[in-house]
């Protein structure tokens, strides 16, 4: 099996902070922020959903499986775990921001 990631090793495809921009504004994507409601409504990426239980999570993503889904914490090390997880489910659409996500804040997305 092939690991993807510069910070952080994962079966889930890498994302850095370079491909925000595009990635933000395209329907085929769908942004998941898997950190804490507060720290979420302090600032998140563009479109991000805020998913914080895991019965909401698999929800979304199995409505979502004709989607690419980026997933996103506070480091990447979080994500780049449940990105590996899910691609040993069988998961092929599973991708993983690995950039602190304050780096990423502020920015045009």
């Amino acid at each position: 099996m092939e690991y993807y990631g510069k910070r952080h090793k994962s079966l889930a495809k890498a994302v850095f902070k370079e491909d925000l921009k595009d990635i933000v504004e395209d329907s085929t994507w769908l942004l998941i922020d898997i950190r804490e409601e507060e720290n979420y409504l302090q600032g998140h990426l563009k479109n991000a959903k805020n998913i914080t239980t895991q019965e909401e999570f698999y929800k979304i993503i199995n409505e979502n499986k004709d989607k690419k889904i980026l997933l996103n914490c506070y480091s990447g090390h979080t994500v780049s775990l449940i990105g590996s997880s899910l691609v040993d489910e069988g998961y092929t659409n599973i991708y993983f921001l690995d950039e602190e996500i304050s780096d990423c804040l502020g920015e045009e997305f």
